[in-house]
């Protein structure tokens, strides 16, 4: 699957709500690994970005399906940003 795939691809958890959208990527183009995932609302007023490890991820296809439910999403971005340390990050565009 090619990265411009990836983006734009909306986001759902496990109980079919709909989170919002890929934004960006975080990986090793060499390796072909997908380190992280950033999910963005979208909402005009209230954009919040989400990211998720491939852990969380439980299939991809004409959605992205996590294995997480939405009440716990906030919560599980809280602990990871508190847990990484701040790293580079490889962006792509379409």
């Amino acid at each position: 699957m090619k990265v411009s795939e990836f983006l734009g691809k909306k986001v759902i958890d496990k109980n079919a709500v709909e989170i919002g959208k890929v934004t960006d990527l975080d990986l090793m183009p060499k390796e072909g690994i997908i380190n992280s995932i950033t999910v963005s609302t979208g909402e005009m007023w209230r954009n919040k970005s989400f990211e998720f490890k491939p852990d969380d991820i439980n299939q991809i296809g004409d959605y992205l399906l996590l294995n997480l439910e939405i009440s716990g999403t906030e919560e599980v971005v809280e602990e990871k940003e508190e847990e990484e340390k701040p790293k580079k990050r490889l962006k792509l565009g379409k």
